[in-house]
């Protein structure tokens, strides 16, 4: 059921309501489109609900939210060795040696795909006499070129395959480096090596079936020469090298292989760099190189710094004069070295390097104020020439066309926060602390509310502003030291109030979710205050952002109760409650322990016997909760549940949902709590109890309590079932509510072949008119449609699987009832039907029930929303289901979200909106024709294309001024791309 809920809102109907109404959506969790360019991690969940707006027959402001539809995302796996995706025969490096000698050659595989894989690897290569008499692979963790340790993953001698044992490499572009070592033999001559041996290394991903037939293999080829005269090798890497620079006393800057970039405005120079201004950032390079030949040569090697960089002149130094600048110039330096520099290119030339001699050339460079985040424009690779290049100079190297290992500096996100309220002045620079956790005193960084009751909740709105340079996620808290009275609790929502903050980045700290760059979101903090709060002065609480990017960037915004007012309602095990300091339920709950803990073998219900007192002078009607967590509305341990009976029923009494209580008066019910018969024997199982007002309280605000009891679970009956869950539902006068029911079988034995159900209804109801229909939900989306079964003798026998039976322990039955309301019912009148579901083959699997209350309403909206895998997104799927779907990266889904005004009296400036879910992009998606997208039956004037809006994040249905006539709908139709 998708319930319709007041805005509480009073006095003259709001005029402008279409104006806001796409703002009331769920966009606020995810600020711009920017903030989630990124694919998605496998197996993230994309959620998407969407909304309603219109004035009911009474001119009142209306909300009502449709169903929540889930598309799970699919793991797609890519990857690339040395940037190819498959099997080639490329040369990706060339190296040359003497015999005897050992060359290394430098790989890298990438995983590109959404989540972590396993990867083999082989290199392939022939023995000797016209090969190598040992092939090794070592890891290269710091991507410098050279193994990280003697230990090999592999080593072969001679001529077998070198084979590498699965390495797991991350997703997103995590990178597993390796050097392939190639022994020439010291008997190696041209006539028993013909130059070049190639060796062919493969990469092979684990899981295949994630991959496109032709991305599961890729591989390239080594090329190995012998020489008797110079045979060069060049490294490069962020390091510092073992000679002095010619500045700062000898001292380099730092190495740094990742760090945020430079600020605007700093000066890539020497001095610069000795000591650099707030916010410059520089690191230093080296490019070390050795002959591993039998002759001297000269070595010649150029680098073109990416443009995430900038070189530092007069910064480099030859290891052969320490402490001694390059003058950047050709031919300027001392003899030995030709070394220039123009811009980014830079040029080594080296006029004799003798055999197994090693050298080096570092300099130091800056990281731009426009690096990209990452290591996409600070990635540098060098080229040399492997053999002696007689001639070359530094303004004509010659040829050099053998690659260096890459040596990267990954850039990271500049962090910075402010947070702020949620008034019109907030801003970045309004709302900044005037000092650490001192929030300004203006309304842009103070929120205040006027009053609250004892025992009730006080909501305070605020905004997160990332004024850093990176996507950012805020963690927040309340900060020590709250002056709200002794007991008062605190939980934070996102904007509308009602969904909880989740820790999305499994830190154990609720938090805002992605915020882009220069983007910001808005949240609630919910303070509930105890019931035993004197009334008075209220308080004032300090949330405390703190940036997950950085987490010594930290901001606060105020909060403030001006006044606090009575406790309104107290829900206890006992009549006068308990006031122990850890069990006790006196007062707005819950304590930190259970007060009363029952226990009961599994499949079997147990009683609680529960106590409401209303506090306020107006009687009120209290509607009734369950959850496994002090979150509401939220869920119950798998399989079990929580039917609230009459106080002295037992658990097979009638289910009810309220509980009327008289103005300072107390009334008790029982909650029957049945944890399912496959349910393992545990201990304290928490279970939370809450009564929630649903009449106006004599002060105007919705009282609330909650309580925790929990339950320990003995050794389980053999036979068992559940029928879940009880309904709660709105109709109109002469119209019909569909509710869906599961049956699952929970005990350890099967509970036959067939079962029988029923849906019974008051006599007095059906005297009036009131029927109902049993379906089988065929295809289980919760929905009657063509394919589904009707029952029409009480009995259903599904289809017998290939094994066992359709009743064995742990299946499940999906059942529809609908039920339909006579033309001539009252508004406010209500109906119980309850079902029950029996197995005449298994008696002993009991008889589990479920009820379905539906209430007569004049003005009555109701939302449905579907979705459908649009894998060509071309925009032209239609969906009608709302069954959980699984999506690729890179693939789309069609949302339809209808509005049908199910009351008997017509409602007025009707609008649905919706948001565009984390994790995907609304431009990136072929959108429905364009005729399709806003239409509506039953509603004057009529929608067409021009009431459709949309922006990057949200998407709307409706107008400022309409009419929707009962039984009228409209219907919003949208796409959006997973995305890649």
């Amino acid at each position: 059921m998708i319930p319709t809920l007041s805005a509480r809102r009073t006095g003259p109907a709001p005029r402008a309501l279409w104006a806001g109404a796409a703002a009331l959506t769920l966009s606020f969790l995810f600020g711009s489109s920017g903030a989630l360019a990124a694919a998605p991690p496998a197996n993230t969940i994309i959620g998407n609900q969407a909304s309603a707006t219109y004035l009911d027959p009474n001119g009142a402001s209306q909300l009502a939210t449709s169903n929540l539809v889930q598309t799970t995302v699919q793991q797609v796996g890519s990857f690339n060795l040395d940037t190819y995706t498959t099997v080639t025969t490329n040369v990706v490096n060339t190296k040359t040696g003497a015999a005897g000698t050992t060359v290394y050659a430098p790989h890298v595989l990438t995983n590109t795909g959404n989540g972590s894989d396993t990867f083999t690897f082989t290199v392939t290569a022939p023995a000797s006499p016209n090969g190598f008499t040992k092939v090794e692979v070592f890891a290269d963790a710091n991507a410098d070129g050279v193994p990280d340790s003697t230990t090999a993953l592999c080593s072969v001698v001679p001529g077998a395959v070198c084979n590498v044992p699965a390495q797991t490499v991350a997703g997103n572009n995590g990178t597993f480096p390796f050097v392939v070592a190639y022994s020439i033999p010291s008997t190696a001559s041209s006539g028993t090596f013909t130059s070049p041996v190639a060796a062919t290394i493969t990469a092979t991903a684990g899981t295949p079936a994630l991959y496109a037939p032709a991305n599961l293999t890729a591989a390239d080829v080594d090329n190995v020469n012998l020489t008797d005269k110079a045979a060069f090798n060049a490294t490069k890497s962020l390091s510092v090298p073992s000679v002095a620079w010619s500045a700062n006393g000898g001292t380099w800057p730092a190495a740094s292989t990742s760090g945020p970039r430079s600020v605007a405005g700093c000066a890539a120079t020497v001095a610069g760099a000795t000591t650099p201004a707030t916010g410059c950032v520089y690191t230093t390079y080296t490019l070390k190189f050795n002959n591993t030949g039998g002759a001297a040569g000269r070595f010649a090697l150029t680098d073109t710094l990416p443009a995430g960089f900038t070189y530092v002149p007069g910064s480099a130094v030859w290891s052969n004069a320490p402490g001694v600048a390059l003058t950047d110039a050709a031919a300027g330096d001392a003899a030995g070295i030709d070394f220039s520099a123009a811009g980014n290119d830079l040029t080594v030339v080296v006029n004799t390097l003798q055999p197994n001699v090693t050298q080096t050339v570092s300099f130091v460079v800056m990281v731009n104020d426009t690096a990209a985040i990452g290591t996409s424009t600070t990635t540098n690779t060098a080229k040399y020439n492997p053999v002696d290049a007689p001639g070359a100079t530094s303004t004509t190297p010659g040829t050099t066309g053998s690659p260096t290992n890459p040596a990267s500096y990954n850039v990271i996100g500049t962090f910075s926060i402010i947070l702020g309220s949620a008034d019109a002045t907030a801003s970045p620079t309004a709302s900044k602390d005037t000092g650490a956790s001192n929030p300004n005193t203006s309304v842009a960084d103070t929120t205040t509310v006027a009053s609250a009751g004892a025992g009730t909740t006080v909501k305070f709105k605020q905004t997160a502003f990332n004024t850093g340079n990176a996507t950012d996620v805020v963690n927040l808290t309340v900060a020590a030291g709250s002056t709200f009275p002794a007991g008062t609790t605190f939980k934070f929502f996102a904007a509308d109030g009602v969904t909880p903050l989740i820790d999305n980045n499994s830190d154990g700290v609720p938090d805002t979710g992605p915020i882009a760059a220069n983007g910001s979101v808005q949240f609630v903090l919910a303070a509930t205050l105890p019931a035993s709060a004197a009334p008075g002065t209220g308080g004032t609480a300090i949330v405390t952002g703190t940036s997950t990017g950085d987490a010594t960037k930290t901001e606060s915004t105020r909060d403030t109760l001006t006044n606090v007012t009575g406790v309104l309602v107290d829900l206890t095990n006992t009549t006068g409650g308990s006031n122990d300091a850890l069990k006790g339920d006196l007062g707005t709950g819950p304590s930190a322990q259970p007060t009363t803990v029952n226990s009961t073998p599994a499949g079997t219900g147990t009683i609680f016997t529960l106590f409401v007192k209303n506090n306020d002078s107006t009687a009120n009607t209290y509607s009734l909760a369950a959850s496994q967590s002090n979150s509401f509305p939220g869920s119950l341990p798998a399989g079990w549940t929580v039917k609230f009976v009459a106080a002295g029923t037992t658990c097979t009494g009638a289910a009810v949902t309220t509980l009327a209580v008289a103005g300072n008066a107390q009334a008790p019910v029982d909650a029957c709590v049945t944890p399912p018969a496959s349910q393992t024997p545990v201990t304290g199982q928490a279970i939370y109890f809450q009564v929630r007002s649903t009449i106006a309280t004599s002060t105007g605000v919705v009282a609330i309590d909650t309580k925790m009891d929990a339950v320990t679970v003995t050794t389980a009956n053999t036979f068992g079932a559940t029928l879940t869950p009880n309904n709660n539902g709105q109709v109109a006068p002469g119209g019909s509510v569909v509710y869906a029911h599961t049956v699952t079988i929970t005990g350890a034995q099967s509970c036959g072949t067939k079962y029988n159900v029923t849906a019974t209804l008051p006599a007095a109801d059906v005297t009036a008119g009131w029927t109902t229909a049993l379906y089988v939900d065929v295809n289980g989306d919760g929905q009657i449609d063509g394919g589904d079964t009707l029952v029409t003798n009480g009995t259903v026998t599904p289809t017998a699987p290939a094994t066992g039976t359709a009743l064995d322990s742990g299946k499940t039955q999906k059942l529809l009832v609908k039920v339909f309301a006579p033309g001539g019912a009252t508004a406010g009148a209500t109906d119980t039907a309850t079902v029950t579901v029996t197995f005449p083959d298994v008696a002993a699997c009991g008889s589990p029930t479920a009820t379905d209350i539906t209430t007569v309403i004049t003005g009555q909206m109701r939302l449905v929303k579907t979705q459908a895998l649009d894998v060509n997104c071309d925009g032209t799927e239609v969906p009608s289901s709302s069954a959980p779907l699984v999506a690729k990266p890179g693939e789309c889904l069609v949302y339809r979200v209808v509005a049908t005004n199910e009351g008997s009296a017509p409602v007025t400036n009707m609008s649905i909106n919706d948001a565009v879910p984390a994790y995907t992009t609304f431009t990136g998606a072929t959108q429905p024709p364009v005729l399709t997208r806003c239409t509506s039956t039953g509603v004057t004037p009529a929608f067409v294309a021009a009431n459709y809006t949309s922006t990057a994040t949200t998407v709307a249905c409706g107008s400022a001024a309409n009419t929707v006539a009962p039984g009228g709908s409209a219907t919003l139709l949208f796409s959006v791309k997973v995305n890649n």
